[in-house]
């Protein structure tokens, strides 16, 4: 694979140019003989996350790998391609999401009835989950999985395949853009945190586990968009 031809194809932001050297791109076309056909998300999609300018990012969310579900993963962590939150689809980790956004920014927790509620009526402004990452994306933020793929159906199953790939980027990361918050959620994630060389971390558990509030590590109780909505404007609304 001719690096010139990977980084057009794929749409690589020139902040990225240097890390996509010739011995890496080598390295994806291993992986990628490795892995066959069966995979997802899309060939077209796997390095979306890399379009965006690294120089003007603020914030990097680290996720595990792609949701093995064909046709859901995007290339972005976390998100998924559907144009309402009241969809049944959306998973309980976007739900949570959703409540700990409602809480950083008006303090209480709400059921999701509550929350599609308000976001229906308008009085909880937010873009529906297929348009909200990008304009998060936009305003940098750097929906990282640490397996760029996974195969369909089965989670997990490329982890160790991108292990030496994300350690080498998140070094690269931390060095060319040394201020960045890093929000590590679950342990998973968090075995990660010794490759972070720069910035702050802001660590507590995953969005799929939580609803214990006694635990100041529920992840209900986290600060991640507390803590940065200084720097991204997480909701729709301008001044609080």
């Amino acid at each position: 694979m001719k690096r010139e031809f990977f980084l057009s194809e794929n749409k690589i932001h020139p902040s990225y140019y240097e890390f996509f050297d010739g011995r890496t791109v080598e390295f994806i076309e291993e992986i990628f003989n490795t892995i066959g056909k069966d995979y997802t998300p899309r060939k077209e999609d796997i390095f979306k996350v890399f379009r965006y300018d690294l120089n003007n990012a603020k914030v990097l969310l680290l996720g595990m790998d792609p949701y093995p579900q064909k046709g859901i993963a995007t290339g972005l962590s976390f998100e998924v391609p559907f144009d309402s939150w009241g969809d049944t689809r959306v998973n309980t980790s976007l739900k949570n999401m959703l409540k700990l956004l409602y809480k950083s920014y008006y303090g209480d927790i709400l059921s999701m009835e509550e929350l599609r509620e308000k976001i229906n009526k308008g009085d909880f402004r937010l873009l529906p989950p297929d348009k909200i990452f990008k304009k998060w994306a936009n305003e940098g933020v750097i929906f990282l999985n640490t397996a760029l793929t996974t195969k369909t159906g089965k989670a997990g199953a490329h982890i160790n395949l991108w292990k030496f790939f994300t350690e080498k980027l998140l070094g690269f990361i931390g060095e060319r853009n040394p201020a960045l918050t890093y929000l590590l959620w679950g342990g998973k994630a968090q075995k990660f945190e010794k490759f972070i060389v720069s910035g702050k971390i802001i660590k507590h558990n995953h969005p799929a586990i939580c609803g214990k509030l006694y635990n100041p590590q529920d992840f209900l109780n986290g600060s991640s968009f507390s803590e940065t909505k200084k720097d991204i404007n997480w909701i729709d609304e301008v001044e609080l």
